[in-house]
Order: C-alpha cells, then structure tokens, then sequence
C-alpha cells in the first residue's frame, strides 16, 4: 500500500517535458498567431494555442539567439495573449537575458519599450528589475525615442510609481516634441497623463502638449480615455477650461455606457478638478441613482467620497449608495469603511442599517487580523462620534488599535480620535494612553494656523479638545 500510494504521488507530480525548439521558429509560431488574431473570428481559440506555445515550448538556443529585437516580438506577443509570467519558459528567458550587462549595452528603445511594457501589464516579477536597471540606459536614449516609446516607457515607470527626477526630466522633454504628432494615439495621451499624475510629476510643456492633443481628439476613443485623461488632469491639478469642457460635453452623451468603477472615477475627477457645478457632475449624480445596485464596495466608497469632497449632499445619490453598502457590506476594506462612513457623517447623514453593519465588519477585520491603517480607524471612530451614536465594540477596537500605534500617529490623526473620545464619553485605558502620548510630547497636536488650514472643522475640533482636556 505504501508503494502504491508513492507511485501515485510521484505519477501525479509528472509534468510533460517542455518540447525544444529554435527561437527563429518559436518567434514565427507566435507571429503567426498574432497575425490571425487580426482576421480569425475564433479568437479565443487561437489564444489558448498562443499561450500553450509559451507554456509547453522551451528555447534551446535562446542564449546565442537573444537579440533586443527578438526579445521585444517575444514580449509583445506576450503582452497580446496575456501570458502568465511564471508559466513556461520563452518569456522569463527573454527577460532574464535583457537583464545581462551585455544586453543593456545593445538596448534599443522600441525593443525596451516593448519588454517594459510586458512586464507592467502581466505583473511579471521582473518588473521592477527591468525598470531600474535601464534608468540610465534610457536617459542615454532619451534622444531617439519616437512617440510611441515615449509613451509606453512613461506608462509603464509612472503606473509602476518609480520615482527618479533625471529620468522624468529628460523623457518628458523628449516626449513634449515627439508627442506632437499629429497621428500620436489618444490611448497614449490618456496614458501619459495618468501615468505622470501618478508620481505627481508635473511637465508643464508636456501637459501643453497633452492638452492640445486631447482637446483635438476630444471625441476619439472610449469613454474610458476621456474619463482617463480628466483624471490625470485633475490629479496633477492642471484643470485647463477649454478641454475640462470638450471632454464633459462629449461623456454628457456616454453616461449611459459607463460602468459603475467609471462613474465612480468620472465623479471623483470632477469634484478633484472643482467641476461639480456643472450640468456632467448633476448628471452623472442622477446616473448614479439609476445604476446604483451594479456598484461595488470601492465605487461605492470612491463615489461618496467625491460628493464630500465637493460639497454636494446629494442625499438621493448617498441614500442609494448606502442601501446598496449594505447588501456588499462583506466585501469592504478598512479604507473604504471609512471613507463612506466619513462621507456620510460629514453631511450628518446616519442610516441606521449601514452604520451598525459597517462598524461589524470593520471589528472583523481587525480580529482576523487584517491590516488596518491609524487613520482609518480614527475616521471610523470620528464619523460615529459626528452622527453621535456609540458602538461599544467599535469604540474598544479603535481605541485599543490607536493605543497600540500612539507613537505612529500624527498629530491630525490623535486630534481626531481624542475628540471623538470626549464626544462619545470614552473614558479607558486606551484613551488615557493616548492622552499620555500628547503629554509627553510624543506626538504634538497642530496649532491653530495649521488645523485652520486643514479646514474649520478641525479647527472648531481642536478648540474643542483644548477646552475639553484642559490643554494650553
């Protein structure tokens, strides 16, 4: 019984042997697909067929046979059939050699553009490898980089979130002449301005160049690009009227063909620009009503938070959001449980279903030991104490997590929780400890000017604890 049962292990583990072939034929055999990707109708077929090449075929002679141009056809093929990273061996051995020295020193920008650009859309492993090792490469090849290089190549090091200024500085001086062309796509305009709003880098002659592309092709591409392209406008805070309003009319039109996540984003991008007074934001508010109950828990978050940030107390809009909170309410992450609670509260909207619910799963997640920022659970704790009512439970974990990482917090963040603690009357250890942590010195609570700043609620918050703790 033993051995049979050895046998049957050691039979299960067997895996057919990767069949050997020549890198010229397997680049062919792969080329051939993407060929008849662009004519078949059985386009799924033909995609299992390319990704079983990858995952059963094995490069014998990849080593004498690698060249910048081979790597790239091999990436790119990658990247279309939307390969695992980890299966097989042509794309990890094609990557692994585009690391060498050797291949570094022979790198072509289109060809890098290409791996970079696998790597970043099939999370390969290897990303973040390839991205710094040909900083300094690609600073060399700033100069002969066409437009579509330049797009990809900031795409894929502003979503992957590298931060290097030399490398910016001089790729987007390269890409505010190239991306003029006329013929550059709007996917890549859209992709540039996201990508650079990621690592807030913010070029002014490029985003003119951007600007202008996008005004052009205003009624190009999917709703999808528009929405992009506002964001990323929005985000680096290069709110330009003549293109905010090109692009507002045209999605005026589109909402009905907007996903939820979409909507989502489209709200937040406007309230980030302050563009909620116009007719796109009533719009989409009235949208949102109507497709309400397709929301997930992060558009549900990403929504409310927008009309707080621009002051809209749609109480239609939040109503529906929150009735449909409820019936997702297993699927929400700490962030999102205080961002929609904080949203609410701040309008001293309480639903008695959602708040409860939400406070249950928030005490979950911390018992199941789930990661949970300081922040957030001072916002969970402070948008209780707004609408005034009291979990128990809810005021023990927040306080007890709090406590624990006092000597993480900044001073906001402890303002918040100890006013939240004398609006709800909570008088325990934790509160005591963190009441310890400002005596200290530990942590300093903002002075006036800068809570000001903050807004006049945190302020009026401040004064209010002062009072309260008796705090010069």
């Amino acid at each position: 019984m033993i051995r049979r049962y050895s046998l049957a292990i050691g039979g299960s583990c067997c895996c057919p042997a990767p069949r050997l072939i020549s890198t010229e034929a397997f680049v062919s055999s792969v080329e051939k697909v993407q060929h008849q990707l662009g004519t078949s109708e059985r386009k799924q077929d033909l995609i299992l067929h390319g990704r079983q090449l990858f995952e059963n075929e094995s490069l014998d002679d990849i080593h004498s046979a690698w060249t910048p141009v081979v790597a790239g056809k091999i990436c790119h093929a990658a990247t279309q059939l939307r390969i695992s990273p980890t299966k097989g061996q042509p794309f990890g051995a094609v990557v692994g050699l585009s690391l060498t020295p050797e291949a570094v020193g022979v790198m072509d920008a289109p060809s890098l553009a290409r791996i970079a650009h696998s790597c970043l859309i099939l999370r390969s492993p290897h990303l973040y490898e390839v991205l710094f090792t040909y900083i300094r490469r690609l600073i060399t090849l700033a100069a002969t980089l066409d437009t579509v290089s330049c797009a990809v190549l900031i795409n894929a090091y502003g979503r992957a979130q590298v931060h290097h200024e030399e490398f910016y500085k001089v790729i987007c001086d390269r890409a505010a002449v190239v991306m003029k062309d006329p013929r550059t796509f709007v996917a890549h305009t859209a992709n540039v301005a996201h990508a650079l709003s990621r690592v807030r880098y913010f070029h002014r002659d490029l985003f003119l160049t951007l600007r202008d592309q996008a005004e052009r092709q205003a009624s190009q591409g999917p709703p999808l690009v528009a929405v992009t392209i506002l964001d990323g406008f929005a985000e680096i805070g290069f709110v330009d009227d003549a293109l905010f309003t090109a692009l507002e009319q045209r999605l005026l039109g589109e909402l009905a063909e907007l996903p939820a996540p979409l909507m989502a984003s489209l709200v937040s991008c406007l309230a980030k620009a302050g563009r909620a007074p116009s007719p796109l934001f009533t719009a989409c508010g009235e949208r949102i009503v109507a497709i309400g109950n397709t929301f997930d828990s992060n558009s549900i978050a990403k929504t409310c938070d927008a009309f707080y940030r621009a002051n809209v107390p749609a109480e239609e809009v939040l109503g529906t959001l929150a009735e449909r909170a409820c019936k997702v309410v297993a699927d929400f992450r700490p962030d999102e449980i205080n961002q929609t609670l904080s949203s609410l509260a701040s309008f001293d909207l309480f639903d008695g279903e959602l708040f409860p619910l939400l406070a249950s799963r928030f005490v979950s997640i911390v018992k199941q030991g789930g990661y949970v920022s300081p922040v957030d659970a001072a916002g969970i704790l402070t948008s209780f104490a707004v609408v005034q009512e009291r979990s128990d439970e809810l005021v023990h974990v927040c306080t007890q997590l709090l406590s624990v990482h006092r000597d993480a917090l900044d001073g906001i963040t402890l303002l918040q929780t100890l006013w939240a603690c004398v609006t709800l009357n909570v008088r325990n250890e934790a509160q005591q400890n963190l009441l310890q942590c400002l005596s200290s010195g530990a942590v300093v609570l903002p002075d006036e000017a800068s809570a000001e700043k903050e807004s006049k609620v945190v302020l009026e918050r401040l004064l209010f604890v002062k009072k309260a703790y008796g705090l010069q």
